[in-house]
């Protein structure tokens, strides 16, 4: 039997072998050729590869995100492919950038931000305070919780990295011209108030025909009511000492101390007299609002100040993120990226001294 083939029984076994490993070996290469494919390298970013098994898991990520805050300036002309990727890109890049800052983001710092942000909001359950991040995140806790990291090195990188240019007088002024309406305005505004002796129905029944009297009065007669408002009739004495005048408040402060007076003047027209309410010391009262204006600039120009900057945060941000990848060693791998963002093919050379 072992004369059929030609050698030794050793010699055959090895060859046996050896025949046996390229077999394995070639289906082997065939098996992790797909794999090969699905996982190719889109682009490196310094040391970190961004492969297309990182593009379809961050593809659910930046649809959602494209939905909240965090994603307010990307170019909705580029392909979502290009959109992307670019995300992955610029988040290899703050991820780069902060490794050479000795920006640490582990799962002590995480927590240490979590125990932070509720103390500041005056949360002690974690299920509140999740509650609250979903509310005013607009996503996911379990989302928020994978963001979390990059916005810790945001903030970092944005502290000593990212130039701080505060709004000019000229955006400050045409941002409040446009806004009027929502800066709230203040007022200025006569009140009588009459407080009743006691708490039995005969009293109040009778201060409030007392108030509706009035009421009719200052209708007929709108001059009447200063005169009225420094009479007896008006039981605050300090009302009464002004002709119930109270010069110009932000609707903003009147409303934190006295709610019920905010809420009337802030439905009637200046000239205009209220209808008769109680108010939280349970007096009668009536109003007449005297002038209402736009709360002056300069009383909210810090708050305008602060708006804007906030808003110009992340576009300052992307701007520095952007002007940065020419820092960090970047090479891009992906056909369709590279032609419909015009980025030439790289000529390899060989140096054959």
């Amino acid at each position: 039997m072992l004369g059929i083939f030609p050698g030794s029984s050793a010699s055959f076994s090895r060859k046996l072998a050896l025949f046996s490993g390229i077999v394995s070996l070639s289906v082997f290469t065939s098996e992790i050729r797909p794999a090969e494919s699905l996982n190719k390298i889109i682009a490196t970013v310094g040391n970190q590869s961004i492969s297309e098994l990182d593009f379809d898991d961050a593809q659910d990520k930046y649809q959602k995100l494209s939905n909240t805050k965090y994603l307010k300036n990307e170019d909705m002309r580029k392909s979502l492919r290009t959109r992307i990727i670019d995300f992955l890109i610029d988040r290899a890049v703050v991820d780069s950038i902060a490794e050479d800052e000795s920006i640490q983001v582990n799962e002590k710092r995480l927590e240490s931000e979590i125990e932070k942000r509720m103390e500041f909001m005056g949360v002690t359950s974690r299920k509140q305070f999740e509650k609250a991040v979903e509310s005013s995140a607009g996503m996911s806790y379990e989302l928020w919780y994978t963001e979390l990291p990059y916005q810790i090195k945001k903030t970092q990188l944005m502290q000593y990295k990212v130039p701080n240019h505060p709004p000019s007088d000229k955006d400050i002024r045409s941002w409040y011209a446009q806004n009027r309406e929502k800066v709230g305005f203040e007022v200025q505004y006569r009140q009588i108030a009459i407080s009743p002796n006691n708490d039995s129905i005969t009293e109040e029944s009778r201060i409030h025909k007392e108030a509706s009297e009035i009421k009719k009065n200052v209708l007929s007669d709108p001059a009447s009511f200063g005169l009225i408002a420094g009479s007896p009739r008006n039981t605050d004495a300090n009302l009464r000492a002004r002709k119930g005048l109270m010069d110009w408040v932000s609707s903003f402060e009147l409303y934190k101390t006295n709610r019920s007076v905010a809420v009337a003047l802030s439905t009637i027209p200046v000239g205009s007299v209220s209808e008769v309410f109680r108010d939280e010391r349970k007096r009668y009262c009536i109003v007449k609002v005297e002038g209402k204006r736009p709360t002056p600039l300069e009383n909210v120009r810090q708050g305008i100040v602060n708006l804007l900057s906030r808003e110009k945060e992340d576009e300052n941000f992307m701007k520095w993120v952007r002007e940065s990848r020419s820092t960090v060693p970047i090479q891009i791998f992906d056909e369709a990226y590279k032609k419909e963002n015009k980025i030439p093919d790289q000529q390899e050379t060989l140096n054959l001294d």
